[in-house]
């Protein structure tokens, strides 16, 4: 990206990196505005034509992110087989809600909660609470799954939702690695999604 906008890399990597907090409640405009905002702090006017590339290069990375998750589809069908509904809450920019719907998660999940179209992140309550009324459900019919970051764990519980810290193969004992983590975490945890359908069985998970 900042080879195609003419600076230098160093710095716009920085510059990118030091912006996710703005980035993921929508606060510096679009992602053309974003990436034209962030090249220009180093004093250097770039073009449109530039800029549409940089933010081809972004769209073509995230979108690569978002299909990285095709392991997990077999168990999200599982559950809707199973007669689950499912929503996403997510702090995350603008690129996923872009490309959400052209991607094998979008036709999964009947309800969707990003940041940068909120303007909060987790663990803000109102997250969970747009997510419950997009199921048309409520908080002691649903469970909440994550990996830890954002508080996001202790945010469901705290607006009356079970959680659970989902465990990625590999994954240390508790998320430090996750930005602001769940750490101390002393809840329950999952290894796989479809653990959740033995739960709904026992009468513990949600209908």
């Amino acid at each position: 990206m900042a080879r195609v906008l003419g600076v230098d890399a160093n710095t716009f990597e920085r510059d990118w990196a030091s912006s996710l907090g703005d980035r993921c409640i929508g606060a510096l405009g679009s992602l053309e505005e974003t990436v034209r905002q962030i090249g220009e702090r180093q004093g250097l006017a770039v073009s449109e034509d530039s800029v549409r590339k940089a933010v081809d290069i972004r769209l073509e990375q995230s979108r690569s992110s978002l299909e990285a998750s095709g392991p997990v589809l077999p168990a999200l069908d599982a559950l809707l087989e199973g007669g689950m509904h499912l929503a996403v809450v997510s702090d995350t920019t603008e690129e996923t809600p872009r490309l959400w719907s052209s991607t094998p998660l979008g036709s999964r999940f009947e309800a969707t909660v990003f940041s940068c179209v909120t303007g909060f992140c987790k663990p803000d309550p109102r997250m969970y609470h747009l997510a419950l009324r997009g199921l048309g459900l409520t908080p002691d019919e649903c469970v909440y799954v994550g990996d830890g970051g954002s508080h996001e764990l202790t945010g469901a519980t705290a607006s009356g939702i079970d959680a659970f810290l989902f465990r990625f193969p590999g994954q240390p004992k508790e998320p430090e690695y996750r930005y602001l983590p769940d750490t101390g975490w002393t809840g329950p945890a999952l290894r796989d999604l479809r653990e959740l359908l033995a739960l709904k069985l026992a009468g513990r998970g949600p209908p």
